[in-house]
């Protein structure tokens, strides 16, 4: 079976790459789509494994997800003249594939048309068989004309009947339909798993992004910012403002600002009086949640942003933080936008 399975796929994938003509039967049809989706789903599967490597999460995302990108691409065109095909061997209109372009109904309607089963070819002698007995019917001058018309129906008979058993030994000749499910269901099995694990290590990523654990995504942003300790130290900005703030210690807080937000207030009296007044909870939580980088020439300034939570229940806000060679200073504080 193994054997009938590659030729098969062989047959309607590169054999009929571009060709719309011919017919494939059901059999063989979900034959295909199920070996493309267990391919997607194995794909997707090891991408899912890979995504464990520690460090390794973006490398494997991005490689699997180009594999996928490139495989979509070579499939493309001869998964639609498959559909064209399949559409003719039901005996319905090859056109009817731009029901994909139809949302929901239309996908249900071309589904139900690419399972209908094989149509045998119609004899088109039907209506030579009753062109010949009109013509019988006729003077019989016309009699060595019907002759010809019911020879020539039934060569025309004999050619569907070979068509009809050309079409039925096809049939026969296909992979059992259990095969065909349990591949649909592994591959969507394998699919499921890969998608879940790839989810999985997302979040386990973003968690040890936003607290400067080692990751993957941690690493790329001290890639990006050219530094190894760029994250931490402006993290340390941030915990030193809030902490001199909850010991009323202004002037400690008041250095962590960057000198464009110390332009803003004037003067260090006047910025005091605007903190003053508001409340200091205690820090819960400061976790990352950008990077960014502007080069200019020979000029560069870091941009960085952290998501603070207080104890209090009181609504979070983001600390934006930029260092253009002399330290990282807090340049704004805002409340966090919802997405």
């Amino acid at each position: 079976m193994k054997q009938r399975v590659y030729e098969i796929l062989y047959r309607e994938l590169v054999e009929n790459y571009a060709n719309s003509k011919g017919r494939t039967n059901t059999a063989d049809f979900w034959l295909t789509i199920s070996a493309i989706s267990f391919i997607y789903g194995l794909i997707t599967c090891i991408t899912g494994l890979a995504s464990y490597i520690p460090y390794g999460y973006l490398y494997a995302v991005s490689l699997g997800g180009g594999i996928l990108i490139t495989l979509s691409i070579l499939l493309c065109l001869p998964t639609i003249m498959l559909m064209a095909r399949r559409l003719r061997d039901s005996n319905n209109d090859p056109m009817l594939i731009i029901l994909l372009l139809v949302p929901i109904l239309g996908w249900l309607a071309l589904l139900y048309l690419l399972c209908k089963r094989t149509s045998p070819i119609q004899n088109r002698l039907d209506i030579s068989n009753s062109d010949a007995n009109i013509y019988n019917n006729e003077a019989s001058v016309y009699n060595n004309e019907a002759s010809v018309y019911n020879n020539e129906a039934s060569v025309y008979k004999n050619e569907g009947n070979v068509y009809n058993n050309d079409a039925n030994t096809l049939q026969k000749q296909s992979v059992s339909g259990v095969f065909i499910v349990g591949l649909l269901v592994l591959g969507w099995l394998v699919n499921s798993a890969g998608s879940a694990m790839i989810n999985h290590n997302l979040t386990v990523e973003e968690t040890a992004y936003g607290n400067l654990e080692p990751s993957a995504l941690t690493k790329k942003a001290n890639r990006l910012l050219e530094s190894e300790t760029a994250t931490t130290e402006a993290r340390s900005v941030v915990s030193a403002y809030y902490e001199n703030l909850s010991k009323e210690d202004y002037h400690g807080a008041y250095r962590q600002l960057s000198v464009r937000e110390m332009e803003r207030y004037g003067t260090f009296e006047l910025w005091q009086q605007a903190v003053a007044k508001a409340q200091h909870p205690k820090v819960e939580t400061i976790q990352l949640d950008y990077v960014s980088q502007d080069k200019e020439d020979d000029f560069t300034i870091n941009y960085t942003g952290f998501k603070v939570t207080f104890e209090n229940g009181q609504e979070p806000v983001l600390v934006r933080l930029y260092d253009a060679g002399k330290g990282w200073g807090i340049i704004s504080i805002e409340d966090v936008e919802e997405d």
